[in-house]
């Protein structure tokens, strides 16, 4: 009964995720289609979304406690660590509405919903930790391919990042906070990828190798994070950042990889 239950949790919050994906790539093709660069529709884009990310906060959390005992296992903490930042990506985003829809502020960067957004680094980097501890990370690095993973990857990330994106950011002595930023999602968030690289390389014999797949799902999802944090920090420095534009589909696009990452390992793992 209770994996009867699990199951139909599982399936009913990726169809509501789905589902909602849809309907905001309908939305979305609607603001292009009328050429809105501002305004409540364009504001009101930026508000929905984030409902992915509830979704699968919320689920992830529920079919953690309910398949691994929540923080007493690694897994736990790792699923529940990335839940919770897909949470934090809810609070980031719905503070950005209220500055856009009730303040009237059109990129409120930065601002409190920079609390929000920076929040995932520790939190999925430390689901990553966890879940590389599972699967064993500490006789990984005493081998040389984990020690040079280890350091290759979050250098290599960071460049092409700073190549693409980062290297006509201007350092502003005036805006500390804004220039901390705009360095540190790409210099933090590398921790969080590299970690997931690491334990894919380490998870072949984990859980008879099934492991490796919903890690490679989460890797998928971080890196897609990534590149839309550093396309957002380009558009703005270019100041061609707009509210329901290209960038804002690519945060919906991210939040559903993550959400259905976290949903699909966390059931899929409990039931090998």
């Amino acid at each position: 009964m209770e994996q009867t239950k699990g199951s139909l949790f599982h399936t009913a919050a990726a169809k509501a995720v789905m589902v909602l994906l849809v309907i905001l790539l309908a939305f979305w093709i609607w603001i292009k289609a009328h050429g809105l660069t501002e305004g409540f529709e364009n504001n009101l884009f930026g508000a929905l979304y984030p409902i992915i990310s509830l979704i699968g906060g919320i689920s992830g959390i529920i079919l953690a406690r309910r398949k691994w005992g929540g923080a007493k296992s690694y897994i736990g903490k790792g699923i529940l660590f990335l839940s919770y930042g897909l949470l934090a990506e809810v609070f980031g985003q719905w503070a950005w509405s209220y500055f856009t829809i009730v303040k009237g502020i059109e990129v409120p960067y930065p601002s409190i919903a920079d609390i929000g957004y920076f929040a995932i680094i520790p939190f999925y980097s430390y689901a990553m930790y966890n879940f590389a501890k599972a699967a064993g990370v500490k006789l990984g690095l005493r081998s040389m391919f984990g020690k040079v993973l280890a350091i290759v990857v979050p250098v290599a990330m960071f460049l092409v990042a700073y190549f693409m994106f980062l290297k006509n950011i201007e350092i502003d002595p005036t805006n500390p906070i804004k220039t901390f930023l705009d360095f540190g999602y790409p210099g933090f968030e590398v921790i969080a990828v590299s970690l997931a690289i690491l334990t894919y390389s380490l998870s072949a014999n984990f859980l008879g190798g099934i492991m490796r797949s919903k890690i490679l799902l989460v890797i998928f999802a971080l890196v897609f994070q990534y590149v839309t944090d550093s396309a957002f920090l380009y558009q703005v420095a270019n100041g061609t950042y707009y509210n329901g534009g290209i960038v804002d589909l690519l945060y919906t696009l991210s939040f559903t990889i993550m959400a259905l990452a976290v949903i699909n390992f966390t059931y899929s793992l409990a039931e090998a």
